[in-house]
């Protein structure tokens, strides 16, 4: 069960390396590797065999987007779940519902399973909490459709971003922000929408001071740079370390610090707000 409030969106990374012989054939493929280091290790590993003639380095995006729906708006009894369009870039989406419960400021919180695949599963679990669930407040209940969007693309071995950068986006998420990569002329800055509609840009500065990609590696890190922006004329830079001859860990550290008193300031990251509809009007045992 999820006990912290839902966001809007959730962003996942992680990788997969693949190791193809003379003709073709996949000599070993690799679970999602979630961090940097055994993705490094197992490239180089398998590019070194002999009987390899081809390793392939794939990054993945999961990202999960949350919305409030009403009963009337799921699929009709005994009809399936139609997926969405699939998204430029996408190499996959799917489409399922869960159920939350509305706490008291007006966040919601996961309840019972994490997938209902179609509308008669939804309709069913529903009637059944109401039949046996006696901790449950019913009038609680909201139903969640949820799209998730499967991105991928074939990487370089210099692409992958460090350690310590791949822990800073596993900050962000654990503390319900989530970043949306955005490409600009310096390369990718990450971008932190805040409930208040502000929101944080993260960018990188080189050692030689020139602003790059918020994924640079840690041997070129010679800074971050943080910007806290309304839209409204009013433009904040809540952390610069150029020059301050910090570790990449330290500096790291020092800026999701500055990142979290910022989003907390202004209310979080993006969270779901409750809303006056029912998930369910019929009494257990009717149609609905």
């Amino acid at each position: 069960m999820i006990t912290v409030p839902l966001t809007r969106e959730r962003r996942t990374v992680y990788w997969t390396v693949a190791a193809y012989g003379a003709h073709g054939h996949s000599l070993y493929r690799t679970t999602a590797l979630q961090s940097v280091s055994p993705t490094r290790y197992w490239h180089e590993y398998w590019a070194s065999r002999r009987e390899t003639a081809r390793t392939e380095l794939t990054e993945h995006t999961l990202v999960v987007a949350n919305t409030l729906i009403g009963v009337e708006d799921l699929p009709g009894e005994g009809e399936p779940t139609l997926p969405p369009d699939l998204p430029a870039g996408a190499h996959e989406v799917k489409r399922f519902f869960k159920f939350t419960s509305a706490l008291e400021d007006g966040s919601l919180t996961g309840h019972g399973p994490a997938v209902l695949r179609t509308g008669d599963a939804v309709r069913r679990f529903y009637d059944w909490t109401v039949a046996h669930a006696v901790h449950v407040d019913v009038s609680t209940l909201r139903i969640l459709d949820c799209t998730l969007t499967h991105y991928t693309r074939e990487i370089r071995l210099d692409d992958l971003p460090d350690d310590v950068t791949t822990s800073l986006m596993g900050q962000l998420e654990s503390a319900g922000l989530y970043w949306i990569p955005v490409q600009g002329s310096a390369g990718t800055c990450l971008r932190v929408p805040l409930a208040d509609g502000s929101e944080i840009t993260i960018s990188g500065i080189t050692a030689d001071g020139r602003e790059v990609s918020s994924r640079h590696g840690a041997q070129d890190h010679g800074g971050w740079v943080a910007e806290w922006d309304d839209f409204n004329d009013s433009f904040v830079e809540i952390y610069h370390s150029a020059s301050q001859g910090l570790t990449h860990a330290a500096d790291t550290a020092a800026l999701a610090s500055a990142v979290l008193a910022c989003a907390r300031e202004h209310g979080g990251g993006p969270v779901l707000k409750d809303e006056p509809r029912q998930p369910h009007s019929s009494e257990p045992g009717q149609d609905s």
